[in-house]
């Protein structure tokens, strides 16, 4: 960063108390004020501590927000510090800006710490990656942008005792001049990475997700392309070459082995190990190469060159595989086009159906070729008739949203799928038709809409020139 958008930190103990034998002190990340002249207008804001969502080892006391880590239920390769995540409601900035600067006052002591994570929205409505200060540094955003989003991320000492974080203020400014992160590319990026199953059903993953059977998600080393709990914001697609089987699903977890390896990034971008190449985590350089002494970021030796960890649905049922295993990774959102709203799958078990749901006739049966969305898609035969299967999503105050459809394309499908959009009052904004032959395997924007509250629906009808099928896979409104 440029000495320009530098922002200088001190820190500042204001009181010393003795809890168990151990030192805590009263801490204020705060800048240096000459260090702000010159800079363009600072927006400030005061995140509510009641606001935010996290795991139940955050605790909400009249100090403030503290981490007490409980029952932790740890990955085969064990965690070397608990950290806890707080997230914050997006805030919405009068102003464009592309640095953040999180002035805090909390309570540590040795072996604990506060890290401020932030993302901000970009204009094709996703999510940038998330990006960390530590001990007060400014952070300049992968994007400029007035949307963005917080997350505190609460580290335990060796005795699981964490910190307590009384106040979140934070500054925002436009510094200007190219950021130099997070370059776009024309098609996601794909690596072929070493995978082993998750499992610990029962436990947390670290968005906060209580672990089913059979459940259908992804653990990545670094916290940067982590989805918010349920969400959908980043996303893999995940090919296993043995059984010709694909899925796409949701990145809830942070693992295995190190925690800040984010490396699908390039080096000028990667948060740590800048000098391994690009698509290659550090685990495998560890374990096939002796990278790093042969240890991860923790000091230990990997058992595995895992970059990967699929949860049993992902693992078992979706990629049928039978052993850990080498897969092809896309990282979706590397293209600068990655989830960001409520997603209908076709499958009202990963629904939530409060907000949204499938229904169709007995007349659509289920598909299984690869790239569909979730863990399967419907397919009915085209003819003149409408018999649609309808994807409902509610709101709950008006609002204009963009609908985006996934499908599996292929030979057969219909080159003019209609998809109706049809408001809660019943009255059909537009029919979209699509060529479901080409552009699958991903989300296709069919169009904007200002809907009003209520049970507003998406319909895929079956009418169009015979002799194809129409897929109804996933919605996404956003």
């Amino acid at each position: 960063m440029r000495s320009k958008s530098r922002s200088m930190f001190m820190m500042m103990l204001l009181g010393v108390a003795l809890v168990e034998g151990t030192a805590l002190a009263e801490t204020s990340w705060e800048p240096a004020r000459k260090s702000l002249e010159g800079s363009a207008s600072i927006q400030s804001w005061t995140e509510e501590l009641a606001t935010g969502e996290g795991t139940g080892e955050l605790v909400r006391t009249r100090e403030g927000l503290l981490f007490e880590p409980y029952a932790v239920m740890r990955r085969a390769e064990g965690l070397r510090r608990l950290t806890g995540l707080y997230t914050f409601p997006a805030h919405e900035l009068e102003q464009t800006v592309d640095t953040i600067r999180p002035l805090l006052r909390a309570r540590t002591s040795l072996g604990m710490g506060v890290e401020v994570d932030v993302r901000v929205r970009m204009a094709n409505g996703a999510w940038s990656e998330w990006r960390t200060s530590s001990e007060g540094e400014a952070v300049r955003l992968p994007r400029a942008g007035t949307e963005v989003q917080v997350r505190l991320a609460l580290l335990a000492d060796d005795h699981g005792r964490g910190p307590l974080v009384h106040e979140v203020k934070l500054e925002g400014t436009l510094e200007g001049g190219p950021t130099g992160e997070f370059t776009t590319q024309a098609t996601p990026l794909t690596y072929r990475i070493f995978a082993t199953r998750e499992g610990l059903v029962g436990g947390t993953t670290a968005n906060g997700h209580i672990i089913k059977s059979y459940d259908r998600f992804v653990a990545l080393p670094s916290r940067r392309a982590l989805a918010s709990n349920g969400g959908s914001e980043y996303q893999v697609k995940v090919c296993y070459s043995k059984t010709s089987k694909c899925t796409t699903t949701s990145v809830w977890d942070v693992g295995p082995w190190n925690t800040k390896d984010d490396y699908w990034n390039p080096s000028s971008i990667r948060e740590m190990w800048q000098d391994l190449p690009q698509g290659k985590p550090e685990a495998q350089a560890a374990y096939q190469d002796g990278y790093n002494g042969g240890y991860d970021q923790f000091g230990r030796r990997p058992a595995t060159p895992a970059g990967i960890d699929l949860a049993d649905g992902t693992f078992w049922t979706d990629l049928g595989m039978s052993n850990n295993d080498w897969v092809d990774v896309t990282y979706l959102w590397t293209s600068g086009g990655g989830s960001t709203g409520l997603v209908i799958d076709s499958n009202n078990a990963n629904n939530d159906t409060t907000q949204g749901y499938i229904q169709m006739s007995s007349n659509w049966f289920l598909g299984s070729s690869s790239g569909y969305y979730g863990n399967n898609y419907y397919y009915a035969t085209t003819q003149a008739i409408s018999d649609p299967a309808v994807f409902y999503f509610y709101l709950s105050a008006p609002a204009t949203k963009t609908i985006d459809a996934w499908w599996v394309a292929g030979t057969n499908r219909s080159l003019e799928a209609p998809f109706i959009i049809t408001n809660a009052s019943g009255t059909n904004l537009a029919t979209v038709k699509v060529n479901q032959q080409l552009n699958g395997s991903q989300w296709n924007t069919l169009g904007t809409w200002s809907f009003p509250a209520g049970w507003n629906k998406v319909q895929l009808s079956r009418w169009a020139p015979s002799g194809y099928v129409v897929i109804a896979d996933a919605i996404q409104v956003r």
